[in-house]
């Protein structure tokens, strides 16, 4: 399996295997790496929102190619084989409102430079039924993590599946590492390390009820977000950039805090299993 996060941390791939004992999935990772871009291809990949429809499409061939590669060289690595590969690729636009989302990373590349059978293309026929193709997890969580009554993710965007009965329900909660890292970014670095830059910063009072009184949270779930989302609603907040990035940070951090709690009090979630890059900042 292999994907890559909103947040351009790199290709995350696993190698997985899956038995079932009393009907009950149970899951092996044999081995598994995060493969960090060249800048050449985090220039590519965090401008092709900007792409031309041709260039888009060169570069959704050129991605796949990519990817068919690094598994290739993970699999020769480890000295291993696989029965699939099971790509996401990178989303370039997500509005599952006006009907459309997009991962580049051609699965017919991948198959052709790997000679693996291939599947791709997770999100499209939830979004054309007119679901949100966002979260992806909450199958995965209900049949391997059976023993959490609820998954959170703290990626690019913190996401959340919760158990309702016999049912799983999911959604994004917030921006999160898509957030916290551009903000970074200005400081000199992909992220900011342990929460480190946003624990000198100081909370910006007035930007936090801006932050809090999104329309988005009280929205009902399932609901999903995008990069265009924080684009339009969150860099475009009035006097966004007359803050110390320090501070923003310090209180776009406090802002993830507060509306994950949110959720998790709403949801009565206790037994939690949080996962995602952004786990590891203290």
């Amino acid at each position: 399996g292999l994907m890559s996060g909103t947040s351009l941390d790199g290709v995350d791939l696993a190698l997985c295997e899956f038995h079932k004992e009393s009907n009950q999935w149970k899951y092996n990772i044999i081995e598994a790496e995060t493969i960090a871009y060249s800048q050449e291809w985090l220039d590519k990949l965090s401008k092709a929102r900007e792409c031309s429809g041709v260039e888009i499409t060169q570069l959704d061939y050129d991605y796949g190619q990519l990817l068919g590669k690094i598994c290739l060289d993970f699999l020769e690595k480890h000295q291993q084989d696989c029965d699939l590969i099971s790509s996401h690729g990178h989303t370039i636009y997500h509005n599952p409102l006006k009907n459309y989302t997009l991962q580049i990373g051609k699965g017919a590349a991948i198959a052709a430079v790997t000679k693996k059978t291939t599947v791709c293309d997770f999100r499209s026929k939830d979004v054309a039924l007119g679901g949100q193709g966002a979260p992806l997890v909450p199958v995965g969580d209900a049949l391997l993590f059976s023993e959490f009554d609820t998954c959170l993710n703290l990626g690019g965007f913190a996401n959340i599946s919760v158990k309702e009965n016999a049912s799983i329900k999911a959604w994004d909660i917030s921006p999160c590492n898509v957030l916290l890292n551009a903000l970074a970014l200005r400081l000199g670095e992909p992220y900011d390390k342990n929460g480190h830059w946003a624990q000198k910063g100081k909370l910006i009072a007035s930007l936090l009820l801006k932050l809090n009184e999104l329309e988005y949270y009280c929205q009902p779930a399932p609901k999903s977000l995008g990069m265009e989302w924080v684009e339009q609603n969150i860099f475009s907040i009035d006097g966004w950039n007359d803050f110390d990035v320090h501070d923003q940070l310090h209180t776009v951090t406090e802002h993830i805090a507060e509306q994950i709690a949110l959720e998790l009090i709403r949801c009565n979630s206790y037994q939690i299993l949080v996962s995602g890059g952004g786990a590891h900042n203290h």
